[in-house]
């Protein structure tokens, strides 16, 4: 048989059900396994349908004279059609199952669907027969219809248009690719087993990828949590930044040589140690990129590679057109993870890399260089330095801050060749508080919801002006007001509001007058807390507790929470504190909460349900003094979250009131 892949029925997930679900699902003897198969299908199994079991990779049987199942049990529609997405990628002719006349002509193996995806990414708009042919000769015209039914159906790679013209998408064909013994029946069972990690990349992650969003969102972070264990290389972006800081140049450097006299020997101090001077010289240095490829391709020595990251911060800071210059080419990655198009270095770099690489042992060369078209050696031309060609583990991650994206506009072209990766604003879960000398702290994140509400409903109405969790740095959990001022209002007053006025109420002092940014400083120039507690108040934030657990003065949006200049209590409000059972020091607020806390710790087997009905036989001290979920979240009148406890209990939530002052 010379067909690319069996006639008898179409590959469809029904099929495929068919063919597993009538097989055995444990190794058998092949004598057992075929007396079985016979009984079942009358006999025909091994006429037909067998040929395209085996292309499928659903069983194989052994020289030693055993069957072995693809599947061990019976299988849904949805998992067959969940086999064939992956299969098709991986099925290469000429297979054990051809005969050896079979696609004599062409490379062996060939990727089915890899060949064709390069005949159509070179020849856009091409007709479908016309493909076939050239990748898969006179051959494949006895079942072109059934070939087209699988790229059709499972390759996610290539587009059919109503006239039979083929096209690719922007689904990067990811493919195994390994060197293949055409005739080993092993082997090609096993390249279609889904747990087999037999792709080249070392990790699954992007190759090139542009993590973005707000400023303060952990950008930064996020891309440090994968690459810390790696070898990587970080490298920032600015508008100064050209392709000698980013790539390599030649620059001058201090040496220090000896000093030889007039007959041409070392001259000596009286101790006869030589003297040295400091003389400048010339030396080609490596930046970034070709720190990190050169460690990409040492690590290329190893059969299984480790990742090596380049990380750009800030990558739109820099004109990457003028940055990137002709590596930019390199940046078009093929579907084993290396570049589409090695280009050529310059003689001085090609020279220096030579130095570097000229010893290189790369165990797979032989199939990267099967990547590419011609028969060249483009391992060698790597080693040489007289090429540039990313390997599969150099990853280029980069990060940019949304609001910075109008300083150097990255154009189209140079888009494409990323992933892009948004990393939005939410609560990172720190337990952030900015705080005040008088003991007054507020919570980080209540404010970053309520000034990003503020930016995002009024006339700004720009999410990349919008604040991340991270924006301002917190030591040990606290943002000081001095920093808040300097890093927070300072970025408000000078690149979100600017241009849009200061007319909304939360920049008004208590006589309705405009804050300025200047309002917030004293004559000496130190920082007026009072006034950037007034900012705080004006977004109707309210103090959490301080150190000194001073925050009960604040149960309405409508007390007077200022101290006096002692920091005395001006409200009026009770600050006693209670203990329970002669332990700790507890604010009237929240004596209820802790109270059946600690009973809860102390019954861990009762339910939330129980728990609540225990307490309520206690009479109705508060109203809703203590509550279900459910009977919380059937209520109408919800308090604001502040005038509400929660406590956790086996998985459910009990809701206690709190008591006022």
């Amino acid at each position: 048989m010379a067909d690319i892949i069996c006639r008898w029925r179409n590959g469809t997930p029904k099929t495929v059900v068919e063919l597993v679900n009538s097989m055995p699902h444990e190794v058998l003897t092949s004598e057992r396994f075929r007396n079985i198969m016979s009984t079942k299908w009358d006999g025909d199994f091994f006429r037909t349908p067998y040929q395209l079991a085996c292309q499928l990779g659903l069983y194989y049987e052994s020289e030693e004279g055993y069957f072995f199942p693809r599947f061990d049990h019976d299988i849904t529609t949805e998992e067959a059609e969940n086999y064939l997405f992956h299969w098709l990628p991986r099925y290469y002719i000429p297979n054990p199952y051809i005969s050896k006349k079979g696609f004599s002509n062409i490379d062996c193996p060939t990727f089915f669907l890899r060949t064709l995806y390069e005949f159509v990414r070179e020849h856009p708009n091409c007709d479908y027969h016309d493909a076939c042919l050239a990748c898969f000769k006179e051959e494949a015209k006895n079942n072109d219809d059934i070939i087209r039914n699988y790229i059709n159906n499972y390759s996610r790679i290539l587009t059919f248009s109503p006239q039979g013209k083929l096209n690719v998408t922007d689904i990067d064909p990811l493919t195994v690719f390994i060197t293949m013994d055409r005739t080993d029946k092993k082997s090609f069972f096993d390249i279609f087993n889904n747990e087999q990690k037999n792709i080249m990349r070392p990790i699954e992650e992007s190759l090139q990828q542009i993590y973005y969003g707000a400023p303060g969102t952990g950008k930064s972070f996020a891309i440090n949590k994968v690459c810390a264990q790696y070898e990587n290389y970080r490298t920032t972006f600015h508008p100064d930044t050209d392709y000698a800081a980013f790539v390599g140049s030649y620059k001058p450097i201090t040496v220090r040589v000896p000093v030889y006299g007039i007959q041409g020997t070392k001259l000596r101090d009286e101790e006869g140690k030589t003297i040295l001077e400091d003389r400048i010289v010339y030396r080609y240095i490596f930046q970034s990129f070709l720190k990190a490829y050169i460690a990409a391709w040492r690590e290329q020595q190893n059969e299984n590679p480790k990742p090596v990251f380049l990380i750009i911060e800030e990558i739109n800071r820099g004109n990457c057109a003028q940055i990137f210059g002709d590596i930019f080419q390199l940046l078009d990655r093929n579907e084993a993870g290396f570049s589409d198009y090695p280009i050529v270095a310059d003689d001085d770099l090609a020279q220096e890399l030579k130095r570097v690489l000229g010893d290189f042992n790369i165990v797979s060369a032989e199939n990267i260089n099967a990547l590419y078209k011609g028969g060249k050696d483009v391992v060698v031309q790597v080693k040489s330095g007289s090429h540039l060609l990313l390997p599969n583990n150099l990853y280029i991650w980069a990060t940019m801050n949304t609001s910075d994206q109008s300083l150097f506009p990255i154009d189209s072209a140079f888009k494409r060749r990323w992933d892009w990766k948004y990393i939005k604003i939410k609560d990172a879960e720190k337990g952030y508080r900015i705080t005040f000398s008088n003991g007054h702290q507020y919570d980080w994140w209540q404010f970053i919801s309520a000034i990003n509400a503020e930016i995002e409903g009024g006339e700004i109405q720009q999410e990349d002006k919008k604040l991340g969790y991270f924006f301002a740095k917190a030591c040990d959990g606290k943002i000081s007001a001095e920093t808040f001022v300097s890093k927070v209002l300072f970025y408000l007053y000078n690149d979100v509001f600017k241009d849009f006025g200061l007319e909304e109420a939360f920049f008004k002092d208590e006589d309705g007058e405009t804050m300025i940014f200047t309002s917030y400083f004293d004559n000496l120039g130190k920082v007026e807390e009072s006034r950037v507690e007034r900012f705080l108040k004006n977004l109707k934030l309210l103090p959490i507790e301080s150190n000194e657990d001073k925050t009960d003065i604040l149960d309405s949006e409508d007390d007077d929470f200022e101290d006096d200049e002692l920091g005395n209590n001006k409200s009026g409000r009770d600050f006693t504190k209670y203990a329970i059972n002669d332990e700790g020091k507890y604010g009237k607020k929240h004596i209820a909460s802790t109270i059946i806390g600690k009973y809860v710790e102390q019954h861990p087997d009762m339910s939330a349900d129980e728990v609540v009905s225990k307490w309520k036989t206690l009479g109705n001290i508060v109203s809703h003094f203590v509550e279900t979920q459910t009977e919380y979240d059937s209520r109408t009148d919800l308090p604001e979250s502040r005038r509400v406890d929660k406590i956790e209990c086996n998985g459910k939530t009990i809701y206690v009131m709190r008591i006022s002052s």
